[in-house]
């Protein structure tokens, strides 16, 4: 077992000319917390081992609803209150050391670089004792702990959602784009009680090319044509739902396993699999052979809660070859959880995979894939705090966003935090820009 105690800061004192800052999560529980920020702490987190950049890496402050988490270049930024200046900046990480380091003594520094050092735990050090450690007993306790560490209750999410559409065939290029400020009420128990309403969009022109032929539209309609890709995003929380679970694990067609195990906040992490091994069409049974689902839980030892759910198309079929990308994945979905007040919350969803959300041309030029992300960035557990969706504003599960009308907002997405913090990635920005600005093609709707 690896376990370097080895956690530390470096100092940079030159500020960048652009810095690109993913995902700000600010966690606001309660109404005595909306305070002015008057602090901003800026860094990056980097593998101690490897030096690269360390994504999805937990920033918070202790004792406090106050986090952020870091985006795919390792890049965070922390705002806070001067009240909260002596206090400790916490950082945890699945499969890191967390440490902790005294906001007084960051605050002044333009920039900094915080090394993790990673903790390898190795599966066959792990003593499997029936009744206690197996596979089963995990899952039959993380089932029977759901309603202790998810909330039953109704909850209010505010988010920014961001949904690009692109070309697997011509070089993975954008042709679409929408951007959202939303609000979310839901709880972790049915996806029939979510409710969302959309705050501002904005949306690029669409530049892909759409299919006309009524083969094609039919069975556009046969995949659930229509959706709202928003909905389909949060689909994914279903993978973490006590009925789904119940259901998964007593499955004929999925065989679980303990694959590794992982660490996150000093407490050990165990990976469960489930892997499908056959499934059934008009009551006969079919075995996998080269594609396959995956299903991977990430399952906190001490509550037995689920910090994060995967869902992994696998294929290896050659005849699938133009449509797999990053070693034989199809599609990828997942759901990222973090704590706050002995509950867990949802803290970022990502789906890499298909929305029907248009009837699009398939053919050996085009092959249209979706990239869709949550980033929450305050969530209101008491009723008081927030005021509930009312049915007028609500959007429809099955209202398609890229051709909605709507009234261009530029003064609020010039001032929208999560924006600025986490802008568009240039390459497909200059995708997009090949007739017009996008500022232009936003305000065209």
């Amino acid at each position: 077992m690896k376990y370097k105690s080895l956690c530390f800061m470096q100092k940079t004192y030159l500020i960048p000319k652009m810095i690109r800052i993913a995902a700000i999560l600010l966690m606001v529980f309660y109404a005595q917390y909306s305070f002015s920020q008057n602090l901003k702490i800026t860094g990056s987190v980097y593998d101690v081992e490897t030096n690269q950049p360390v994504e999805y890496v937990s920033i918070s402050v202790r004792n406090m609803p106050i986090g952020t988490i870091s985006n795919a270049y390792g890049e965070f930024i922390l705002n806070m209150p001067d009240s909260m200046a002596n206090g400790r900046m916490e950082i945890s990480s699945l499969g890191y050391k967390s440490c902790s380091l005294p906001i007084d003594s960051i605050i002044r520094i333009n920039k900094i670089l915080i090394k993790l050092t990673p903790i390898d735990y190795q599966l066959d050090e792990i003593v499997v004792v029936p009744g206690i450690n197996d596979v089963q007993t995990i899952l039959k306790n993380v089932i029977s702990k759901i309603n202790n560490n998810y909330s039953e209750k109704k909850y209010f999410l505010e988010a920014f959602f961001r949904h690009r559409v692109f070309n697997q065939k011509s070089s993975d290029q954008t042709v679409r784009l929408t951007e959202a400020a939303i609000s979310i009420h839901q709880d972790h128990t049915s996806d029939d009680s979510k409710r969302i309403k959309i705050n501002e969009i904005r949306n690029s022109k669409n530049y892909a090319d759409m299919n006309t032929s009524l083969g094609q539209k039919l069975f556009y309609k046969a995949l659930g044509g229509n959706q709202n890709p928003i909905y389909g995003l949060l689909m994914i929380e279903k993978f973490t739902q006590k009925q789904y679970l119940k259901k998964l694990v007593g499955s004929e067609h999925y065989t679980p396993s303990l694959t590794g195990v992982s660490s996150f906040d000093g407490e050990l992490v165990y990976v469960i699999e489930f892997k499908q091994t056959s499934w059934k069409f008009m009551y006969k049974k079919y075995y996998n052979s080269h594609t396959y689902k995956l299903k991977r839980y990430y399952i906190n030892s001490k509550d037995f809660a689920i910090l994060k759910a995967e869902n992994i198309h696998v294929s290896h079929n050659l005849a699938f070859g133009s449509l797999i990308r990053n070693d034989s994945i199809m599609s990828h979905q997942f759901i990222q959880y973090r704590k706050f007040d002995d509950k867990y919350y949802p803290s970022y969803v990502y789906l890499l995979g298909g929305i029907p959300d248009m009837v699009s041309k398939f053919d050996g030029e085009h092959y249209y894939n979706h990239e869709a992300e949550l980033m929450v960035n305050e969530i209101a557990t008491r009723r008081k705090d927030y005021d509930r969706i009312k049915s007028k504003n609500l959007i429809r599960k099955d209202k398609t966003l890229w051709d909605m009308d709507y009234e261009y907002n530029p003064s609020f997405w010039k001032n929208y935090n999560i924006l600025l913090d986490y802008p568009l990635n240039q390459l497909f920005k200059k995708d997009l820009e090949f007739e017009k600005p996008l500022e232009e093609q936003f305000k065209k709707k």
